[in-house]
């Protein structure tokens, strides 16, 4: 017995010892061992950018404050997914200047090509150059259905036409004398639709009485101009559409010079500084916007995938060698409308 609780003390003896003789332990808070995980490696850094795949918005009136949000789009999306994205296109409202672009731009080789078909004529066959190049084309906002456009980006104008009427309707109390002002020569097919719409409205309520449309050239001088003469002709008008965005500060204008400022209500179309800030002031009541800057968006995204093949509709993702396209034809983005309530969130 005496001798096993001499083995005992030896060896607690010797733990202690040892114990005595090891470093201190030493904190690691302060300084935590690195992560070289690949994973950490990831979080830390950007991805690379592809500089040789560039995706472009091609438009004419490149400089106009409406075509930044387009701008904004597509260089966001193509950032999103580490490739090149701008504008490109002409400050002129001119087809032969556009054919220079998109040939420009098709030579190049770019990956893909967003663009509102502002000369669809002139369009179809330069989609068709683009196509036999490899280059995916889709549109926003105008359309060319029987071309080579991957999808169309846009909103259904007559809806937005009936929208306006309808947001004009609840703002009179349903009745009463309409003025319309448009660019119906000047304006394209969407400025027919949008009067299409506001008739289609008035149809179904005929309290809501519209007035032969006023042509306005997309000027707010001449909108001023012609709506101040149909209030004199009309001066218990009780609401006025301007369907261009000069057009609802046209008809401010002419309301101001006919002191009928607060008395007709106004809705007009488009979110530019001028409409917004006479939204905030009360001199416009409503107006009806797009969304551009969310059909450059997707249509870039959309064009991506196709290029890489992410739309795994066939095992062959090879889209442009079977001559098909796995993407939606036609995508509506909607409209939204902007009142006092919430013109704050749209202005700079």
């Amino acid at each position: 017995m005496k001798k096993i609780v001499s083995i005992l003390l030896t060896m607690i003896l010797l733990v202690v010892i040892v114990t005595g003789c090891a470093a201190p332990a030493q904190p690691t808070v302060d300084t935590p061992a690195a992560d070289t995980s690949d994973s950490a490696a990831v979080v830390d850094e950007k991805p690379a950018v592809d500089t040789s795949e560039e995706y472009v918005f091609v438009t004419a009136l490149m400089n106009l404050e409406y075509f930044q949000q387009h701008r904004q789009a597509v260089e966001d999306a193509a950032a999103d997914m580490g490739v090149v994205g701008y504008m490109a296109g002409s400050n002129e409202y001119d087809a032969n200047e556009m054919i220079k672009v998109f040939e420009t731009l098709i030579q190049k080789g770019v990956a893909g090509i967003i663009t509102p078909a502002h000369f669809p004529d002139v369009y179809k066959d330069l989609f068709e150059k683009a196509w036999q190049a490899g280059i995916p084309v889709a549109t926003v906002t105008l359309g060319i259905p029987d071309s080579r456009q991957l999808c169309f980006f846009g909103t259904d104008y007559v809806t937005y036409g009936y929208t306006m009427a309808a947001t004009l309707s609840e703002a009179i109390g349903g009745s009463g004398k309409v003025l319309v002002s448009q660019n119906l020569t000047g304006g394209g097919q969407p400025a027919w639709d949008i009067v299409e719409g506001i008739n289609k409205f008035a149809a179904e309520n005929p309290g809501f009485n519209v007035l032969e449309p006023l042509q306005d050239d997309s000027d707010s001088a001449v909108a001023a101009r012609v709506i101040g003469a149909a209030l004199q002709a009309n001066p218990d008008t009780a609401g006025i559409i301007g369907c261009q965005s000069a057009s609802g500060v046209g008809a401010v204008t002419a309301l101001r010079e006919a002191g009928m400022l607060g008395q007709v209500k106004v809705v007009s179309i488009d979110k530019d500084l001028p409409t917004l800030e006479a939204v905030k002031a009360g001199d416009i009541h409503a107006t009806v916007c797009g969304k551009q800057y969310t059909e450059v968006y997707y249509a870039t995204k959309f064009l991506y995938d196709y290029n890489h093949g992410n739309l795994k509709l066939l095992k062959n993702t090879d889209y442009h060698g079977l001559g098909i396209s796995p993407l939606p034809s036609y995508v509506d983005t909607g409209a939204m409308v902007v009142t006092a309530d919430n013109v704050d969130a749209f202005l700079p």
